[in-house]
């Protein structure tokens, strides 16, 4: 099983054309998309829908961010204890033919007007809600620890810390723990490693790669790098 997220930018934009093809060469079973907007991405969803893929989707009110997963394999929705105020950013998903409940996140900022610390509260409800089944929680977390911070901390690194400590794995960290690669640069272009996977134990003797690649970033497609995570399940 080949999963990919990635963050696309505000919808895709006029960058949509492009960021589908890359997304379609990848060949990933399952893709989730951050930043993610309805009117944008229509063009994405067809050429996916040709391509076999079925989708889920949030659903913003009015333009704003949300989260898809497209799947190769039929998928239905996964229920939820608790679910976020803002849950067109949120997106839970069973992925029948590998039996994997699939969390698609993008984390608000504390700049926007949804709370972020009750969204990293959510994804803790989550964790341990699933901690004994085959589950990935997947997406733009907006939260690191301070090993993936180049400069400034993120303070609500305490939360991934919690994840972590009920039984989780950083999937990445995992297989690169001494690794240093970032997802994000701000504008004083300080690196963060924002983009994640983290996955319950049952599938961590199955992981088999995870991986960033940069260029899309650096080729302004956008401006964050997508990661790519696959298991033998």
């Amino acid at each position: 099983m080949r999963i990919l997220t990635w963050n696309i930018r505000a919808g895709g934009g006029k960058r949509i054309e492009s960021i589908t093809t890359e997304l379609l060469a990848a060949d990933a079973d399952v893709v989730v998309l951050t930043e993610y907007r309805p009117k944008p991405c229509q063009h994405l969803l067809e050429r996916f829908g040709e391509a076999g893929y079925s989708f889920d989707a949030g659903e913003p009110d009015g333009p704003h961010n949300s989260v898809c997963i497209l799947s190769k394999s039929p998928m239905q929705t996964h229920a939820c204890p608790v679910l976020p105020k803002s849950v067109h950013r949120w997106m839970s998903v069973m992925v029948d033919s590998h039996d994997v409940a699939v969390l698609g996140v993008h984390v608000p900022n504390v700049s926007e007007i949804w709370n972020k610390r009750e969204f990293l509260e959510c994804i803790d409800a989550f964790v341990q809600d699933n901690l004994g089944r085959k589950a990935i929680v997947i997406g733009d977390l907006n939260t690191c620890r301070d090993e993936d911070c180049q400069g400034t901390f993120i303070g609500e690194a305490v939360y991934f810390n919690k994840y972590l400590a009920h039984g989780w794995t950083d999937a990445w960290r995992y297989l690169y723990p001494e690794g240093r690669e970032y997802t994000w640069y701000s504008h004083k272009k300080n690196g963060f490693r924002l983009d994640h996977c983290l996955i319950s134990p049952s599938l961590l003797p199955g992981l088999k790669g995870a991986e960033y690649r940069h260029d899309i970033r650096e080729n302004l497609l956008s401006d964050h790098s997508w990661m790519k995570i696959e298991f033998s399940l």
